[in-house]
């Protein structure tokens, strides 16, 4: 995780919801989507590496999704880091491949404006821009961004933390134009460098041939190699008919 517990990455990886992609451009440390309100410290670099490879079976019909994601976090104070998002998405229709490429920019703020004890609350703003192919279904097209508020509290090797998110979807392709988001995560310091992670969550789906919302389970667990550098593995499990069935999620964090 960060300097201080963690920072952003990630995405859904429902085929529909390729186009949601680029306006949630990042979330809580790999493989968690929850965000916690860590930060890298002054001065500091981070940069994350996450892949999400993703398995639909309906009606007889076999899909799979590859989403690749780089993410680079600066410190600009102790509690203020700005982040660079850069997506790409791979997809296979049975087997055709029909979309490969890079997916919507975009660039966030963090900002951890309270701390005592263990409780400490952050907001989170960005923007994302239209430089995914939308004719591919890699962009929404249009310009969007996101409001982020999450709260941490750490007691001992627990950590429980509480993400609230809304982001635009203006598109061109009659989707949904807002997507509400909440999650739980909840993280376990099992060994010296190990902590076990599990995610639970819930967000509007875009797409509006479903009723009713995305929701999710994560389990994994995040490894610290050393100081400056975490591997991770986690398995999201779909919970309502919108959410890809499985999720196999990697991810590495280095830190400068």
């Amino acid at each position: 995780m960060s300097k201080s517990w963690g920072s952003s990455l990630r995405r859904g990886a429902l085929l529909p919801m390729l186009l949601l992609i680029p306006a949630v451009p990042s979330f809580g440390a790999h493989p968690l989507i929850t965000e916690d309100t860590g930060t890298q410290g002054r001065g500091n670099w981070q940069l994350e590496l996450t892949a999400e490879f993703g398995h639909e079976e309906n009606a007889g019909a076999e899909d799979d999704t590859g989403d690749f994601a780089a993410v680079l976090a600066y410190g600009l104070r102790d509690n203020l880091d700005l982040m660079l998002t850069l997506p790409y998405s791979h997809m296979v229709s049975g087997t055709t491949t029909t979309t490969n490429g890079f997916s919507d920019i975009g660039l966030e703020a963090k900002w951890r404006f309270f701390e005592e004890g263990g409780l400490s609350v952050a907001l989170k703003a960005g923007a994302i821009f239209p430089s995914g192919d939308e004719s591919a279904g890699l962009g929404t097209g249009k310009s969007n961004f996101s409001a982020n508020f999450m709260t941490s509290y750490e007691a001992g090797p627990w950590g429980y933390h509480l993400h609230l998110a809304y982001f635009s979807n203006r598109n061109v392709h009659d989707e949904r134009d807002g997507i509400r988001h909440a999650s739980l995560a909840l993280t376990y310091l099992a060994m010296e460098n190990l902590r076990l992670v599990a995610d639970l969550g819930n967000y509007t789906t875009a797409d509006r041939a479903y009723d009713e919302d995305t929701r999710f389970l994560t389990l994994g667990g995040i490894y610290g190699v050393n100081d400056d550098f975490d591997i991770d593995i986690g398995l999201r499990h779909g919970l309502s008919d919108p959410e890809t069935d499985t999720t196999l999620l990697l991810g590495i964090a280095l830190r400068f």
